[in-house]
């Protein structure tokens, strides 16, 4: 091809196109993170599923949606609170079975209901704790883009001009860690 063929992914209607659908999926988040902590879950899991690229965002996509970056925060914050209240109750438990089973000489423990309920707080805590990481590497993808520019992409850098300019190198991402053996 010649530097005179079209690109039809390059056109300003497709250009458009874009703006619009990145302005109805900072609507649609600013609507769900607003809603109750079962939706905001919800919420953050659906952010998590991979169903929408963020990293394919540009830095001017992320400066010019605030909104849906304070919308992922919500939802971060959210995961953040579950999972540690899960994790406190995990280690209360933990005490508590520790009490019984040195009470019990080592025998299996009576009380299989609160067993069972502390199996279930495993998998929650295990659940928010992958949510959570999802989460949070989707809003610092977002941010830093956002206030330093593309980072870690592999396609061309977005040069448009932006209304602040970075003073700090962009953050390094960190790598998912492993969950805690709570």
């Amino acid at each position: 091809m010649d530097e005179d063929t079209v690109h039809l992914s390059d056109s300003d209607e497709a250009k458009a196109a874009v703006s619009r659908l990145l302005k109805a999926i900072e609507g649609w988040a600013t609507k769900e993170s607003q809603k109750n902590e079962i939706e905001l879950t919800a919420f953050a899991a659906a952010l998590a599923s991979g169903i929408i690229s963020f990293h394919e965002f540009t830095s001017k996509d992320c400066r010019n949606s605030r909104n849906l970056i304070g919308s992922i925060a919500r939802a971060k914050q959210h995961l953040d609170k579950e999972h540690k209240k899960f994790d406190s109750e995990i280690d209360k438990m933990h005490i508590k079975f520790a009490q019984e089973m040195e009470e019990l000489d080592l025998k299996i423990i009576r009380d299989r209901k609160e067993f069972k309920h502390y199996l279930i707080s495993l998998i929650y805590a295990e659940e928010y704790n992958k949510l959570k990481t999802s989460v949070t590497n989707i809003y610092e993808t977002l941010d830093a883009k956002a206030n330093y520019g593309d980072v870690g992409s592999s396609g061309p850098a977005d040069t448009s001009p932006s209304p602040v300019k970075a003073q700090a190198p962009a953050p390094q991402a960190q790598p998912p860690q492993a969950p805690s053996g709570n």
